[in-house]
């Protein structure tokens, strides 16, 4: 027995030629062809990366789920997996790509050489509102995944630090990390295509745009400073006392309880440091290894005189060097 549809099927799409629209109309249903084709190749990278990760996460589910079916934390991949499954199963680029053919006719009518042209026909209301239900449909779909996707990288952030399955865990969330990234980039592409579709609706069937209802856009925007602070001028922080709250997760442990100071600033300390105990070490030197050396200057005497200094000469300028050993001795 096959199991039940979670979606009800597309209605039979039926096409007017465009002749029947009229002529002001057209570079509205341009721009809104252009958009649907940008967001159909959005789609079809972002959901093809999307399968790739379901499928790796299939496989671990296969392997481990003996093993783990009974802890906390296999719930969350069980819940990853169904969660994904299902926006897979709604085929979002297929939606898309068939709303933006419908603008060449029916199915049986189309070539390759009719889709390199202009289009020839318009779909009905019926697929125009097939398509805008689906995509708000999918879009909370998406919502939903997305907080379950958080919930699932806490709960593996937290078996982290207990050192249990310490692979298997980094696995897992980097699996969930990149399922939410994927359907950030999904729910952004299906926010155009919805209002490709509906600009549509509401060019070709105006009565029938008023009546649907309006899209829920998310809020994605991530907080960034405004500058960042260079890096010679910048000074280490020290550290503020955050509580972190339930909401709040740390992509890594980077040990934000300590105070850590920049690499490159270590190695300018470093240096000084270096420089200071030298010349410390050269004054001391010379204060107390050698106390004749600040007081009175070297003596210009033959006894003085050595090898150093008859090298340092040009050939047969300087004084022999048997005549100056034999003076001395003298």
């Amino acid at each position: 027995m096959a199991p039940p549809r979670r979606h009800r099927p597309p209605p039979p799409l039926v096409c007017s030629p465009r002749a029947s629209l009229d002529a002001a109309n057209t570079p509205a249903i341009d721009g809104v062809l252009k958009q649907l084709k940008a967001c159909s190749r959005r789609l079809q990278a972002a959901l093809g990366c999307h399968r790739t990760e379901l499928q790796v996460l299939e496989r671990l589910y296969y392997k481990g789920k003996n093993q783990h079916r009974t802890a906390l934390f296999w719930q969350r991949v069980a819940e990853m997996r169904k969660l994904g499954g299902r926006v897979d199963e709604m085929h979002m680029d297929d939606v898309v790509e068939s709303l933006r053919l419908a603008f060449w006719g029916a199915p049986p009518a189309r070539t390759a050489k009719l889709l390199k042209g202009p289009w020839t026909h318009y779909p009905d209301v019926r697929a125009l509102l097939f398509v805008t239900e689906r995509i708000a449909a999918c879009c909370t779909l998406l919502d939903r995944a997305q907080e379950r996707l958080l919930r699932a990288y806490e709960s593996f952030t937290l078996m982290i630090q207990t050192g249990a399955f310490l692979q298997l865990m980094l696995v897992l969330a980097a699996i969930a990390s990149r399922l939410s990234i994927l359907l950030t980039e999904v729910r952004a592409a299906l926010e155009i295509a919805w209002s490709a579709s509906y600009r549509a609706l509401q060019t070709l069937y105006p009565a029938s745009a008023a009546k649907v209802k309006k899209l829920v856009k998310s809020d994605t925007a991530v907080s960034l400073p405004a500058t960042a602070p260079s890096r010679r001028d910048s000074k280490p922080q020290p550290a503020a006392n955050h509580d972190p709250g339930p909401g709040d997760v740390q992509d890594e442990d980077l040990g934000s309880a300590l105070v850590r100071r920049p690499p490159a600033q270590d190695i300018l300390a470093s240096e000084e440091n270096v420089g200071v105990f030298d010349a410390d070490a050269n004054a001391y030197a010379v204060a107390n290894l050698h106390p004749e050396v600040e007081e009175e200057p070297l003596q210009s005497d033959l006894t003085t005189y050595s090898l150093l200094d008859e090298l340092a000469q040009p050939i047969g300028t300087g004084t022999p060097l048997i005549f100056l050993i034999s003076v001395s001795h003298s």
